[in-house]
């Protein structure tokens, strides 16, 4: 059986929380893992984890075995392709403010280059 390898940010995911707190784990021993870059969790270490930190029974316990679950990786995969699509929409929108400046800034009435625009006085003409 292959194992299954996952980043610390995909280890983030999973445990709800930040990859400094993924660092701390590992660094802590809490968390056995592969150094490298980047540094790698195996599956199995990752649930043995859950399961020492997990308090009382789960009811979903008894009814993992009967129904598999989700790919752990293809549920990463599928939020991380919608945080791409909802960044798009962030790109657009950012694009939209921008051209909205540079539009009020091109209708703005242009400054006067008069001598009273600059502070002078105008001088009286003979």
């Amino acid at each position: 059986m292959t194992e299954r390898f996952l980043t610390e940010p995909e280890v983030a995911e999973i445990l709800r929380c930040s990859t400094s707190k993924v660092k701390r784990l590992r660094l802590g021993g809490k968390l056995t893992y592969l150094e490298g870059r980047p540094v790698l969790v195996r599956q199995e270490d990752l649930d043995a984890y859950l399961s020492s930190v997990t308090r009382g029974k789960s009811p979903a316990s008894s009814e993992a075995t009967a129904s598999p679950e989700l790919d752990i990786v293809e549920q990463i995969r599928q939020k991380n392709a919608a945080k791409a699509k909802s960044s798009m929409d962030a790109r657009t929108w950012a694009l939209n403010q921008m051209f909205k400046r540079q539009r009020r800034a091109s209708q703005k009435p242009a400054p006067s280059t008069g001598p009273k625009a600059a502070g002078k006085k105008a001088k009286p003409q003979k």
